[in-house]
């Protein structure tokens, strides 16, 4: 029985990309229908790909676009190579031609400015992926419908350069137009008899013009080109199955069993059953497997780092993004610097629970709030605000009531944005005060959606980043070991196990302060924006050897109600019908993980712009301490 070319790639979670970063010491040949990127980032190793043996450096990305047999093998210098494989099945529907993509990213000169950029692509996927950031699978995913615009864009064709395949060098978009459709007619049809004629005619040029155009440009004449193709079709046949040459000769298109054999000893260096004899011991199977020891996540995104700083900065901006980066060693023994422990206070109105109703209670509960003031005005029912003590009393919270002339304050567009979340966090952990205050409701009339008072309700009744903030604070309880201007790490106390809290804020002077002062939702929104600062927090904590879940909640201003009022030009009300109004996704985003740790839990935590990351981890068997929904 002859063993099985073909690599299936499993994709798993979802997760159209397959990533490994490994030492290699073998990789046995194979070849699979899928898109393989092979990215040396250190060290050498010897590549074979269909008739063609490379040492790929460090730094060269080699790029097999499917159906091309190819093997890895170690030198005597120690390597580290990424292989990165990308189901064309999910990235056809972005770009319907892949699976005819000739993609070649090999190159034999010093011109490395277009490949700097691919390298830096590739490396920013390779260590979201590593960090395992919040939401880094739709950013790699993201990210790759990136990298493959750019190699439709530079790298969608191939040439020769002294019998050696590499990149298609030319900006001339007719050119490469032109030689685009010859190479794929002529892979499509290379089993049947094509002519210079036929392609001539095609293109409606002369064969005398047409012959020169691919001599010039493919680096081969056409007969050669032709050839090639088929014999670089026919390497599947001949190790796959055991199929006579005559008939495999047939098959990929010549007339001759010796024509094939002369072409096929040209581009291979043997004849072709010398090559069967040759590389069937050499198959990807059971029997020989692929030998090859993963890097950790710490080694590769250490690894990774040294090649970003390595490659020369080609990006072009007129703003210069800040990239912050904090590595956070907690001893969990380390005396405490305070008792974390919130308690809310809420202010309500009798408004609030004609609007409401029933609701009201739910939202309170929602908030977990300990304490709630009754706010009132003179003209508000004694009857109906009696009702509304007894009931809040009856259900356990402290009530006592108030004169809502406290409600008249100052109004800023920052208290309805990421700002205010960033401004109660901050405000929490340096006040180290436990108790909390906020109001529920926005006063007034319920479409005029953004008033920029402080609360954490709109008047619609659509929850602002900020409440989200006092609903996720009222989660955090325990001892807070150690904190920094962007993170502050909690050990949880409800748990008997391992169990942290860690926080990380991302932010600058101008938008901590928004909320201070009386901002217009365009100038807000302009300093929001304008913030795209990058902060990576990498924690490293000692624990005990087990299972860990890891909940992860991303607050940030993409999806609040002030983004998404602020699509449509901040209206006075909102366009469309109230159902529809009330359907505005406004909450952070979640993922939920089990991880298997040794001895040392590393987490990292990765936000572009303003927004608040949470990730709380427990021992599986400890208390549960997973935050309810946010």
């Amino acid at each position: 029985m002859f063993p099985v070319l073909l690599e299936k790639t499993t994709y798993l979670d979802d997760f159209p990309i397959n990533i490994r970063i490994a030492k290699v010491t073998e990789y046995p040949i194979h070849y699979h229908l899928d898109v393989d990127f092979i990215y040396v980032l250190k060290g050498e190793i010897h590549l074979k790909n269909v008739c063609h043996h490379y040492l790929l450096k460090e730094g060269d990305v080699f790029t097999n676009s499917g159906h091309e047999i190819h093997g890895l093998t170690a030198t005597d210098e120690e390597n580290v190579v990424a292989i990165i494989q990308v189901s064309n099945r999910f990235f056809t529907q972005y770009f319907p031609s892949l699976m005819k993509a000739c993609f070649m990213t090999y190159i034999n000169n010093q011109n490395r400015i277009k490949m700097d950029i691919l390298q830096k692509m590739l490396l920013h996927i390779l260590l979201d992926y590593s960090k395992r950031s919040f939401n880094y699978k739709s950013n790699c995913i993201d990210q790759m419908i990136e990298v493959i615009k750019y190699l439709n864009e530079h790298y969608n064709l191939f040439a020769f350069e002294d019998q050696v395949v590499v990149n298609f060098r030319n900006d001339n978009p007719v050119i490469v137009e032109r030689i685009s459709r010859i190479i794929n007619y002529v892979y499509a049809n290379h089993a049947n008899k094509i002519t210079l004629e036929d392609l001539a005619e095609r293109e409606h040029l002369s064969t005398y013009y047409i012959s020169h155009l691919i001599r010039d440009y493919i680096g081969i004449n056409f007969q050669e080109f032709l050839c090639f193709a088929r014999v670089e079709m026919s390497e599947i046949l001949l190790l796959e199955t055991d199929r006579k040459i005559s008939a495999i000769a047939r098959d990929v298109g010549f007339s001759t069993t010796a024509y094939y054999d002369k072409f096929f000893s040209k581009w291979f260096g043997h004849t072709p059953l010398e090559h069967r004899h040759l590389y069937m011991p050499h198959i990807l199977s059971d029997e020989k497997p692929a030998r090859y020891e993963l890097l950790s996540d710490n080694q590769a995104v250490s690894l990774i780092r040294r090649c970003l700083s390595a490659v020369s900065d080609q990006e072009k901006s007129a703003s210069v993004i800040n990239h912050l980066h904090h590595n956070v060693d907690v001893n969990p023994q380390m005396p405490p610097v305070m008792k974390i422990h919130p308690v809310l206070e809420v202010v309500i109105t009798p408004e609030d629970y004609h609007i409401m109703g029933e609701r009201l209670f739910d939202l309170l509960h929602d908030l977990n709030a300990s304490r709630v003031i009754l706010a009132l005005r003179q003209a508000d029912s004694k009857k109906a605000t009696a009702l509304i003590e007894d009931r809040l009393s009856s259900i356990g919270y402290e009530v006592s009531a108030v004169c809502d002339n406290g409600l008249c304050c100052g109004s800023s567009a920052g208290y309805d944005a990421i700002a205010a979340a960033i401004q109660i966090f901050r405000t929490f952990f340096t006040a180290k005060e436990n108790t909390l205050h906020c109001r529920l409701r926005d006063q007034g009339e319920p479409s005029r959606i953004l008033k920029g008072t402080p609360s954490c309700i709109t008047s619609g009744l659509v929850p602002k980043p900020s409440f989200y903030a006092y609903r996720l604070l009222q989660n955090i309880k325990g001892e807070l070991l150690c904190w920094g201007k962007y993170y502050y790490v909690i050990k949880n106390g409800l748990s008997e196990k391992d169990s942290y809290t860690l926080v990380v804020i991302n932010y600058n002077d101008a938008i901590q302060h928004l909320s201070l002062r009386n901002a217009s939702v365009y100038e807000a929104n302009d300093i929001i924006n304008s913030f795209k600062d990058e902060l990576h927090v990498d924690f490293r904590i000692s624990v005990a050897s087990g299972q860990y879940v890891i909940a992860e909640y991303a607050l940030s201003n993409a999806n609040s109600i002030f983004a998404h009022m602020s699509q449509l030009g901040f209206p006075e009300s909102f366009p469309l019908p109230e159902a529809w109004f009330h359907m505005l996704n406004t909450e952070p985003q979640a993922q939920v993980s089990v991880e298997n740790v040794d001895d040392e839990l590393n987490i990292s935590s990765a936000i572009k712009g303003a927004g608040i990351h949470i990730i709380v981890v427990e021992k599986v068997g400890g208390l549960s301490f997973i935050p309810t929904s946010a």
